[in-house]
């Protein structure tokens, strides 16, 4: 906490000094602001102030904020605040970074961590940590850099800190776009909109929106990017944040390209330009006019192209900025290789090449070179193109270097960490030994004593074991008892079930042998009679007419007691003539699904099903008022799932099961006999759907009642 008290007090005294001091140019200002600083006592004050002049160095005089950074350095590691060491080699990364020096970034940055790591130091080690994800990824896009996020997420995360592990999720997900990886960035970028809360700035979802419907526009999703960018698109317009506006019209710009609307392309060209060129953004109308070259190229104007393009540079060069530059004269050694002049694309890829050089910027030398590659190769110039081919391998070979570096600089540093961790354990060895010299003393006199008090707490303890293991024994013997009891009652109950289906069976049987033959063959008797008298004959077909309306209801009372298909043919024959039957008489649209084998299955088994969906039909007949049942059997070979549903009124499943009513309960015993499981989803005026499932035993069909 006093650190970061240190700094805000450093950073108040540099802006007043900015505000107070004589006018003339910021740097003059600086200058005055740096005597100041360094007639100071040295402490870790001044090291801050060194660190907030160093800031304002950065933009703008390389040497000026290096000397910063190494005034507070010095002074730091004098008076040993180790906090100040780590924040000046941080600064010097920074500073380095701003002038697109990586190599000088990246060795910096890892002696922050370095001595972060050791006063563990965790705001500071993850700071550390996402800036070399950032550097690393734009000079070397490679997997380091992602380690480096992951790490920087890892301490925020722990430490529940949203609001930058945010941060490092954009981070992530703009790692993931500069390598071309844009599902892996969209699901970051999903990350952190999973992870905002009522706290979170609109302007930064809206950012995040906007770099979503860039992923998409690549991945040639073009309706969902515009969904994205209409998302940004209020947020962003109504912020005061002009250069995110800039960027987001210039990304709908560049989707209008891809789709080849040019019109509409141009149109969000020309409103980033003005939104720039209003705020005097002179780097901002340098982008713009490099999207309208492309788009020009695109069209085949070739000379506004290059017009544009020169106009770019010229700002470039004003501000000295190396990849502005570096993009126009790619851009414009494109336009040339378009025209067939193939001489002048390679001058200004050389010149892109050597400013890439010269700033180490290790990608676009990857691009260029292959670029020039492609130009030798279409000229036929087959020798200048391998030549350029081993330059490019000789660069791979430096990029791999780099990698290998940046794997040794992690390496070194857990290295370190183990062999301080290593002094910290013999340091604690040496101390420990002796205090185990002056407690042996005391241990010799006290062994009696404790000799005695564990004799007395074994014998305690003994006693208590004992009697617990007797209590243990009694109590599971009454829980055996108790499981006896419970599968006694539940095998009365399944003979019981098994003798009254066994009883419907022979019921069903004897009347369809006995009483049924009786009826038909009454019939036959009556209708032989020949009666020439009318009034006999009246009386003849109404007989015959109750035998036959009693052979109906015969027939049906013996198919309710025992459906004859059930027995002849099996369970799914059974049920889809239940199913049909349901259809032609009862007007319900019925429809039944079985998928697997349809085997036979025990017979008992097969009735307790069947008598199951038949109480599950009653209950939708009486009930429910519905005009559809639907029933679905999926037979595996160890299970048989059971689906049935209807679309009637529905009803209060936890209330039906606290009643108990008699067609549900009917339900539930015969699927706990079958040791089965049953699940109803039901409520008012949704219906109802009962789930079942059935163990089956591989060798012998369904486990048997």
């Amino acid at each position: 906490m006093k650190r970061y008290l240190l700094f805000i007090q450093a950073t108040i005294f540099l802006a007043s000094a900015l505000l107070f001091s004589n006018p003339g140019s910021g740097q003059g200002n600086n200058s005055a602001l740096f005597q100041q600083i360094t007639g100071m006592e040295d402490n870790s004050d001044k090291v801050n102030r060194f660190l907030s002049l160093s800031l304002a160095y950065r933009f703008y005089n390389l040497d000026s904020a290096l000397i910063c950074c190494d005034n507070a350095l010095a002074i730091a590691q004098k008076i040993n605040y180790q906090e100040g060491v780590a924040e000046s080699y941080y600064k010097k990364c920074l500073a380095y970074n701003k002038h697109s020096d990586a190599n000088n970034a990246i060795a910096f940055a890892y002696k922050a961590l370095d001595v972060a790591e050791s006063i563990s130091d965790e705001f500071l080690v993850a700071k550390v940590n996402y800036m070399l994800g950032n550097i690393i990824k734009k000079s070397v896009n490679n997997l380091p850099a992602l380690g480096h996020f992951k790490t920087a997420l890892k301490i925020y995360l722990e430490n529940e800190d949203s609001a930058r592990a945010n941060i490092v999720y954009n981070g992530i997900g703009n790692f993931f776009m500069s390598i071309s990886l844009y599902d892996s960035a969209a699901i970051y970028y999903h990350k952190y909109l999973d992870n905002v809360n009522t706290g979170t700035d609109p302007l930064h979802i809206a950012k995040v929106h906007s770099n979503l419907g860039k992923v998409n526009r690549m991945l040639n999703e073009y309706d969902i990017a515009r969904d994205y960018f209409d998302m940004a698109y209020p947020v962003i317009k109504s912020s005061t944040d002009y250069e995110e506006l800039g960027i987001l019209y210039n990304k709908m710009g560049s989707l209008e390209v891809d789709v080849q609307n040019y019109s509409m392309a141009k149109i969000y060209f020309l409103k980033a330009d003005s939104v720039y060129r209003k705020n005097d953004d002179t780097e901002g109308v340098s982008n713009c006019l490099v999207n309208m070259a492309a788009l020009n190229l695109k069209q085949e104007l070739y000379d506004l192209s290059i017009a544009r393009f020169d106009s770019a540079m010229h700002y470039y060069r004003e501000f000295d900025n190396a990849d502005g530059m570096i993009v126009v004269w790619e851009g414009k050694a494109t336009v040339y290789l378009s025209r067939g002049s193939y001489d002048t694309a390679l001058i200004y890829c050389d010149s892109s090449l050597n400013l890439a050089r010269q700033t180490k910027y290790l990608k676009r030398q990857e691009e260029i070179l292959g670029k020039i590659i492609e130009i030798y190769s279409d000229m036929g110039n087959w020798e200048d193109a391998t030549h350029t081919l081993f330059e490019l391998q000789e660069l791979e070979d430096s990029i791999y270097n780099l990698t290998k570096t940046i794997t040794i600089n992690e390496l070194r540093i857990r290295y370190n960490r183990e062999k301080d961790q290593l002094k910290i354990l013999n340091l604690e060895t040496e101390k420990l030994q002796s205090q185990n010299d002056r407690l042996r003393l005391a241990k010799q006199r006290n062994i009696f004593l404790y000799s005695g008090i564990g004799s007395i707490v074994l014998a305690l303890g003994l006693f208590y074991f004992f009697r617990y293991r007797a209590r243990k024994n009694q109590i599971i013997a009454e829980q055996k008892i108790q499981q006896l009891e419970e599968e006694k009652k539940l095998m009365a109950a399944r003979f019981l079930v098994e003798g009254q289906e066994n009883e419907r069976k022979r019921i069903a049987s004897a009347i369809h042998d006995s009483l049924g033959v009786l009826l038909s063959t009454s019939k036959m008797h009556i209708t032989a009679i020949k009666d020439d008298n009318p009034e006999n004959r009246a009386l003849i077909e109404k007989a015959t007419k109750f035998l036959d309306e009693a052979n109906t209801e015969m027939r049906k009372i013996s198919h309710n007691m025992m459906p004859g298909a059930l027995s002849k043919l099996g369970l799914c024959e059974a049920l889809e003539d239940l199913f049909e039957t349901l259809d032609e008489t009862e007007g319900i649209d019925a429809r039944m699904e079985v998928l697997g084998p349809k085997e036979r299955l025990p017979e008992n088994q097969e009735i307790m099903i069947y008598r199951v969906v038949q109480e599950m039909v009653n209950n939708t007949l009486k009930h429910s008022k519905a005009d559809r049942i639907d029933l679905t059997l999926v037979i595996h070979p160890d299970e048989l799932d059971l689906s049935y549903s209807d679309n009637g009124k529905g009803f209060d499943a936890e209330e039906v099961k606290a009643k108990k009513t008699m067609g549900i309960q009917s339900i539930r015993s015969r699927v706990k006999f079958l040791d089965g499981i049953i699940k109803i989803d039901s409520s008012p005026g949704k219906g109802v759907v009962y789930r079942i499932s059935v163990p089956v035993d591989a060798n012998k069909g369904l486990t048997s009642v």
